[in-house]
């Protein structure tokens, strides 16, 4: 009970960090960085969980903040997208915007429905 509390709460804190990513109009800098953040996480996240010894038994620090770092990743990897596709494509505004809205769910998704499977 309390883990999916806890998915449901990084839901929502996910698609708030998305909004405030999409909020403002996409201009020249806001790419390279978000695009860099972006890769840096996910390597860090990565990085943690196949390199550094997984003792989640013990500690299970180390997995919850790689896992962290992966989500904030993905979140803002859907931020990116939707960014480009708005500054690309200005005819399909709405659009892009929910369709990330909607990408950041996915790994919740995902996690709800192996849950269900085990």
């Amino acid at each position: 009970m309390i883990v999916t509390i806890f998915a449901i709460l990084f839901g929502v804190v996910g698609v708030g960090v998305y909004v405030s990513l999409v909020r403002r109009m996409p201009n020249r800098s806001f790419f390279p960085l978000l695009g860099a953040g972006v890769v840096l996480l996910g390597l860090a996240g990565i990085g943690m969980l196949r390199l550094l010894p997984v003792d989640a038994s013990e500690n299970p620090t180390r997995v919850i903040v790689a896992l962290m770092m992966l989500w904030i990743g993905w979140v803002g990897l859907m931020a990116l997208i939707a960014q480009m596709l708005n500054s690309r494509m200005a005819g399909a505004h709405p659009w892009p915007v929910v369709a990330g809205g909607i990408g950041t769910l996915a790994p919740l998704l995902g996690f709800f429905i192996a849950r269900m499977v085990v």
